[in-house]
């Protein structure tokens, strides 16, 4: 699926989801409340993706015969806001919108007697979303509230940059190369994620939104050609070289937010 046809499709949503709002003012205006939340949002692959492999697959960076990896392994850093339309007065239903920021990175590094080799790969990743809540049960503490929900998820993967550090200190003088270059383009993505967190007062009107996400980010528009029919490969890898048509990316997304009732 193309970028254009990705582009039509999230402004599509976008539009039902602004309809199905204002649709919902109309006739229950007096119901209907807003929420707004900021913070940690993190993301991390859990699959078997060539993303989480090391950037040089057999540990020769030099070896121009293998696939390589992301070294995108573990948890990586991002930030999140959230917002919220509750659609009914007991705050059972709700439509959550919102954005996140993944900065993802990582590093390999070969070290011998006489040279240093350190490759980082980095990348960012934009998601925006929409979706369905529901608040299953209430608890007498703090006014907290557990909740399941369903996301359809828009994510553009910037253009990597991939930066090589080669210190060769046998030499006379020793021999320094430092460079960075993008290794891949821009690609967007469409996906979903399933969603269950718990939200707690701290002082009205403050709260505290903390959740667990899974989903896959690229369910829809994946090249699924190999590089050497040209493909753009892995989504999230770091070198487009000898790889297959692009895989599935599963992600655990983790977030710990403070909510304001507005």
């Amino acid at each position: 699926m193309h970028t254009q046809t990705l582009n039509y499709i999230s402004r599509f949503m976008l539009l039902t989801f602004i309809g199905l709002v204002a649709s919902y003012t109309s006739s229950a205006q007096s119901a209907l409340r807003f929420r707004v939340a900021g913070g940690l949002s993190t993301s991390w692959i859990i699959n078997d993706n060539p993303a989480t492999y090391r950037i040089a697959g057999n540990g020769d960076p030099t070896d121009t015969t293998a696939g390589f990896g992301g070294g995108l392994d573990g948890m990586q850093v991002g930030w999140g806001i959230k917002g919220f339309a509750d659609i009914d007065k007991q705050k059972v239903y709700r439509i959550p919108f919102g954005f996140d920021l993944w900065t993802m990175s990582g590093t390999q590094t070969l070290q011998g007697r006489n040279f240093e080799i350190a490759v980082t790969h980095d990348v960012n990743l934009y998601s925006g979303y929409a979706g369905f809540e529901w608040s299953f049960v209430e608890f007498p503490l703090a006014y907290a509230r557990a909740y399941v929900g369903a996301e359809a998820r828009v994510t553009h993967v910037g253009p990597n940059t991939v930066r090589t550090y080669e210190e060769y200190s046998a030499a006379d003088p020793p021999i320094i190369r430092d460079r960075t270059v993008s290794r891949k383009e821009a690609a967007t993505r469409m996906g979903a994620m399933l969603r269950i967190g718990i939200e707690g007062e701290i002082y009205y009107p403050v709260f505290i939104n903390t959740s667990v996400g899974w989903g896959i980010i690229n369910l829809l528009g994946r090249d699924t050609r190999p590089s050497w029919d040209g493909g753009r490969g892995e989504l999230l890898t770091a070198v487009a070289l000898n790889e297959p048509g692009e895989s599935f990316v599963h992600m655990l997304n983790f977030t710990f937010m403070v909510q304001v009732r507005i």
